[in-house]
């Protein structure tokens, strides 16, 4: 069984703010908006706060869920399911980590397969 991460973050290549919204709206049983700026839309999902963030800067978009009281024990976990309904490209954690490991803290999910790189490099 893997370890239950306290947040959840993941990283969406080119994805909309309304097809994340869509399919949490298939993964909980109550979504609603609660603030949206130009960047940042943040929403209560199940009285829960998430918080979805489009940096404009770059091609990602990150959905992090501030407090993990998901379905799911990790950010790989939640990149699977997500890679697997929407067909966009997921980046994430594949393992909790501290700043002072080495080695490629990251797995990207594209083309339904899954591949460690390390994104500073």
């Amino acid at each position: 069984m893997s370890e239950r991460f306290p947040d959840i973050e993941v990283y969406l290549l080119k994805a909309e703010a309304s097809e994340i919204y869509d399919w949490l709206c298939t993964q909980f049983s109550k979504v609603e908006e609660q603030k949206n700026t130009p960047k940042t839309v943040q929403w209560l999902v199940d009285g829960e706060e998430v918080l979805f963030t489009i940096n404009s800067n770059k091609n990602f978009a990150s959905l992090w869920f501030k407090v993990n009281m998901t379905p799911w024990n990790n950010d790989l976990d939640c990149g699977r399911i997500l890679h697997a309904a929407l067909g966009k490209e997921v980046r994430c954690s594949n393992a909790a980590w501290q700043e002072t490991d080495e080695g490629p803290a990251w797995t990207k999910l594209i083309h339904g397969e899954e591949k460690d790189f390390d994104w500073d490099k």
